[in-house]
């Protein structure tokens, strides 16, 4: 039977089984340390023998492992590892990862990180957030089934409005009518209220806002609620509290492993201590009192202020989420109930933790015309939401709710620096499903000439185009051009040591790269790419690379002496086809990071 890395402690003595993943291994001197890696953690295994280190010497990390040994007491981190391993190797892996996913650390940047997702995942500590994530969302469901009594929904994706008025959504065709994809369900657990009355969901959400924040998707999960027959709306922040701080304490209870590999970095939540609640106006005015910023006469609040409302939370209070409520109605959904008596400010909240919003609520219109008048308030035709408006036509109680993205809570609790960190599969402007969207990457000398001359030309940029032998080197290239070396623009193809990141260089032809400079600039010291890889990656020979890293999806770096002269030539993607232009205009054209690279 096999056993887990967790199981492990309760074996100390016995033979046992144990299979998974080929995560490292250590050779030293006559001892060798294996770490294999399976759904609960990593396990040692300690080598003696040489035929049994011979079965695994040539192996890359991923291989799939059977093995059988003694688990004995350690010293080691590990507790508990296994010797006298009898060694099975199920699936030989040989090729090098492209990202070195069984360090304990990944010291690369998100983007490279990113394009690599389903290796990178094999991370412990990125392992780590998504285990804690799905206990998050079971934590979610068990608060709000058990303490809430709240009954889950399932609403549709594809909807025939906007849910929430404004023009951030995406349209589909559907069927040769115009659909759109769901901002959030907030219409459909509105209706779900008047046959259950109070409910909850955790649903797709989809927003076509251009942003490429650190905080926002173009896809994610929301967690839904919504509640009727309150006595008062304030207790919709009640539920929204209680809910965190019970996500807070199921996380410290069941991942206990996850945030040792974190680092044990989580907000702070006290039970015993009540989530400050600020009026909006309270709360610039307080921002005003503890910057001196002046922001008192804005619509809504900063990412500075909502920064320093939190730091306030956590000196007065020691916790690091507040309440804000009573927002303007010009700022709010159509459905947003107008405050009475005060309709220009609504009964909602945002719930700020961290310096991060995390949440909207508050209570919703409940009457028919109320909220016809609130739809026509956002531009909007009442016709277009027959279905949701036929609730109120026959009997809706007060009733409110919040919204709470997945992703962004995930990010938030965890500390992390963006919230694609937190999600799987991230779409955002640059990204489909994870993916860099391909349709401005060029592949292959002659497209991206084509690319080149296109580009030129919409832009009327004066240049010359010339066709010649072939020019391997940068003093062939001058030769032919019949124009000084100096003038000529060296395109360089690095590779980082520790990432494998592809970074471009341009510098004058006759200076050499400064790789001193090139490691400061970056962060770790690169090489030289291999020019076979450079062929299978960019279709591009040495010698024909130009310098539109931009076209190549690469970082593009020029040195600064380029813009000191008045040319610029550079082969266009082929070894036997120049451009001649002005260097300003090949600036403004790549739009790349300047400094000085050469020596």
């Amino acid at each position: 039977m096999r056993v887990l890395a967790k199981e492990l402690p309760n074996c100390v003595g016995k033979q046992v089984h144990v299979r998974g993943w080929l995560n490292n291994l250590r050779s030293m001197g006559k001892l060798a340390f294996l770490l294999l890696r399976d759904r609960t953690g990593l396990i040692q295994i300690v080598i003696e023998k040489g035929d049994e280190l011979q079965k695994v010497a040539h192996l890359q990390p991923g291989s799939i492992l059977s093995i059988h040994g003694t688990a004995v007491s350690s010293n080691s981190a590990y507790k508990v590892e296994l010797t006298n391993p009898k060694v099975v190797v199920e699936n030989p892996i040989h090729e090098v990862p492209p990202i070195e996913y069984y360090k304990p650390e990944l010291h690369t940047d998100l983007e490279f990180i990113l394009d690599h997702r389903p290796i990178a995942l094999r991370s412990r500590p990125i392992t780590a957030v998504f285990r804690i994530q799905a206990e998050i969302a079971h934590a979610y469901r068990l608060y709000m089934h058990d303490q809430v009594q709240a009954s889950e929904y399932f609403a549709p994706n594809i909807i025939g409005a906007s849910s929430e008025g404004g023009a951030e959504f995406f349209n589909v065709d559907y069927f040769g009518y115009t659909a759109t994809l769901a901002q959030s369900s907030q219409l459909y657990k509105q209706i779900m209220v008047g046959a259950n009355e109070r409910v909850f969901a955790l649903m797709p959400f989809f927003r076509a806002e251009p942003s490429q924040t650190s905080r926002h998707l173009s896809e994610g999960k929301q967690f839904e609620f919504e509640m009727g027959f309150f006595q008062k709306w304030e207790e919709i922040m009640d539920v929204q509290e209680g809910c965190i701080k019970f996500i807070l304490s199921y996380v410290h209870d069941h991942c206990k492993a996850e945030l040792e590999v974190l680092g044990h970095q989580i907000i702070k939540a006290p039970k015993n201590v009540p989530f400050p609640r600020l009026t909006f106006l309270e709360a610039q005015e307080l921002y005003f009192k503890r910057t001196g910023i002046d922001e008192r006469d804005e619509p809504d609040l900063s990412p500075a202020a909502e920064r320093e409302l939190c730091a306030w939370a956590q000196e007065t209070a020691g916790t690091d989420l507040v309440f804000v409520t009573d927002w303007k109605t010009v700022k709010r959904p159509f459905y947003a109930y107008p405050q009475d008596g005060n309709p220009e400010l609504t009964n909602t909240f945002d719930l700020l933790c961290a310096g991060t919003e995390i949440t909207s609520g508050g209570q919703r219109r409940h009457t028919y015309d109320s909220m016809v008048e609130g739809i026509r308030s956002k531009g909007m035709d009442p016709a277009n939401f027959a279905d949701y408006l036929s609730i109120f036509k026959y009997g809706m109680p007060p009733h409110g709710g919040f919204g709470m993205g997945l992703e962004r809570l995930t990010m938030t609790l965890l500390k992390l620096k963006n919230i694609r960190e937190a999600s799987l599969f991230p779409s955002d402007p640059k990204r489909i499903a994870g993916n860099r969207i391909k349709a401005h990457i060029f592949f292959g000398g002659e497209n991206i000439r084509n690319e080149i001359i296109h580009q030129l030309r919409a832009r009327k940029i004066d240049f010359d185009h010339k066709i010649h032998e072939p020019t391997p080197t940068s003093e062939d290239s001058a030769r032919v051009r019949g124009i000084p070396m100096e003038e000529g623009v060296k395109s360089i193809i690095l590779r980082g040591k520790n990432t494998k990141k592809n970074f471009q260089f341009n510098i004058p032809a006759h200076l050499k790269v400064d790789m001193k400079a090139v490691t400061e600039t970056v962060g770790e010291k690169c090489d030289f790419e291999d020019p076979a890889v450079i062929l299978e990656r960019f279709g591009l020979k040495i010698g024909g690379v130009p310098p539109f890293g931009n076209l190549l999806n690469i970082d593009n770096y020029f040195d600064e002496s380029v813009s000191q002269r008045e040319i610029a030539a550079f082969n266009c993607g082929l070894t036997t086809e120049s451009i001649i232009m002005k260097s300003k205009d090949l600036l403004t054209l790549t739009d790349p990071k300047m400094g000085k690279f050469t020596k």
